[in-house]
Parts: C-alpha cells; sequence; structure tokens
C-alpha cells in the first residue's frame, strides 16, 4: 500500500510540474468558462422571473454561476487526459511501463492531479464570480465546496483516462470527449431549474451526475435547495459515480496501456 501511494504522489507530482509549464493553457481554459459567467449571465438575466417562480429569490447570475463553476471542472478534467497521449506517443509511457511502478499508480496519479487543476481553475471562476458581483452569503463554504468540485472532478478525470487509453489517435480522443462534454453539462439544471424543464428532459437529467453536483454546489452557494434532492442524497450520488469512474479507469489503463499506440 506505501508503494502504490508513492508511486501515485510520484506520477501526481509530475503531472502538476507539467501543468505548471503550461500558463498559456490556462488563460486560454478560463476564457470559455468566464464569457459564460459574464456575458451569458448578463444576456439571460431577464429570465428572473422564471427562476423566481420555482423558489430561487436571487439574481440569474447567482444561479447560474455554480454552473459555470462546474463546467469549469467538467471541462478542465475531461480533457486532461490527452497528456496520456503524448506520454504515450514520446516514450514516457514505454520507459514508465518498464520500471517497477504499479499500472494503477500511473492512472490514479494523473486522475488526482487532473482533479485538482480542476479545482484550482474552478476557484479562479469563483474569484471571477465575486468580483462581478455574485453574493456568498457563507464565504465558510468555499472550502467545501472546493471539496466538492475535487471529487466530481476525479470522476470525469476517470472518464478522460480512460478515453485516452483506449484511443488510438487524437481525433478519437477529441471525438469522444466534445460528445460527452457539453451534453452532460447541457442536461443538467446548470442553466435552468429542473423543473422548468420538459418532463422527459428533467427524467433523463436526473440520470446526470452532474446534475447533482450542480444543485449541491448552488445550495452550498446561495442555501436554495431545489427539486427535492437532500444534500445527502446528492453527496451520495456523487461519491458512488466518482467510486465506479476510478475503479473502471483503473482496470482500463492497466488493460490497455500494454497494447501497441
Amino acid at each position: 500500500m506505501n508503494t502504490l501511494m508513492y508511486d501515485t504522489y510520484t506520477i501526481f507530482w509530475r503531472e502538476l510540474k507539467r501543468y505548471k509549464k503550461s500558463r498559456s493553457g490556462v488563460l486560454i481554459r478560463l476564457i470559455q468558462p468566464a464569457i459564460w459567467i459574464i456575458v451569458i449571465g448578463n444576456t439571460f438575466s431577464g429570465t428572473q422571473p422564471l427562476i423566481q417562480s420555482v423558489g430561487f429569490d436571487g439574481e440569474y447570475i447567482e444561479f447560474m454561476a455554480p454552473g459555470v463553476i462546474i463546467l469549469t471542472a467538467i471541462f478542465t478534467s475531461i480533457f486532461g487526459g490527452v497528456n496520456t497521449l503524448w506520454d504515450r506517443r514520446y516514450g514516457f509511457m514505454n520507459k514508465a511501463l518498464t520500471s517497477p511502478i504499479s499500472r494503477s499508480a500511473i492512472a490514479l496519479g494523473k486522475m488526482s492531479a487532473i482533479s485538482l487543476i480542476a479545482a484550482l481553475q474552478a476557484s479562479l471562476i469563483l474569484g471571477i464570480a465575486l468580483a462581478i458581483g455574485v453574493t456568498f452569503p457563507n464565504p465558510i463554504m468555499i472550502a467545501p465546496i472546493m471539496a466538492i468540485v475535487i471529487l466530481f472532478s476525479l470522476g470525469f478525470s476517470g472518464i478522460s483516462v480512460m478515453v485516452a487509453a483506449t484511443a488510438k489517435s487524437q481525433e478519437t480522443f477529441w471525438g469522444i470527449i466534445n460528445f460527452l462534454g457539453m451534453p452532460l453539462f447541457m442536461l443538467s439544471p446548470a442553466l435552468f431549474p429542473l423543473e422548468l424543464l420538459p418532463n422527459w428532459l428533467a427524467t433523463v437529467a436526473k440520470l446526470n451526475p452532474v446534475t447533482y453536483t450542480v444543485l449541491l454546489v448552488r445550495e452550498m452557494m446561495t442555501g436554495v435547495s431545489e427539486g427535492g434532492v437532500s444534500v445527502f442524497l446528492s453527496l451520495g450520488i456523487i461519491v458512488v459515480f466518482v467510486l465506479v469512474m476510478v475503479g473502471l479507469a483503473s482496470y482500463v489503463f492497466t488493460r490497455e496501456v500494454n497494447k501497441p499506440f
């Protein structure tokens, strides 16, 4: 167990150092969420009566800010697996595989680093939200919100590592990731309450782990509970989602990474 933890930490630290060198990439990945929260938040400000009709008394930008924080976490974590493709193409993965390091440790180290990076970028979006006037009744909740974002991102980083381990080209990787990312975000109450969605779409949204993460973070930020979903139910679904994705990612990575690239 100690060896697994040390190996995982080694890969984790390597991924963080790689992230530190890509400052331009950090800024680029912040542009889209910043546009969402500033432009879209003000564009749809006229829909405030709609969200008030379902019990949310704040501004629309306060309603959507948690959704944009989760949007940042989704895309940072689900894109993070692309580094696995580079590692396989340029030889690092072959070197790692010939060492005594556990295959599972490689996957876990990558997922842990990706999830932390996603949380760091989400915290920057949270800062932007506060700077443009989003109120935060209980600042103490920032720490647990970031913990939820790290946990949630760990599940999506698992998806990313799985896709990267099985994809044979960058085109395949990006095609699958783009197919998954935005639909999962849109099929959630990130932009509009579940009560305003058509019944069939609301049913589909309730099968989406993003839904419960958005609801949980929104309740922690605003104190408003939606759709009769309790904090414990949301947290339980997120934990199950993460455990399943991390387990699958470790298994798929171990099985696929030895195959020719």
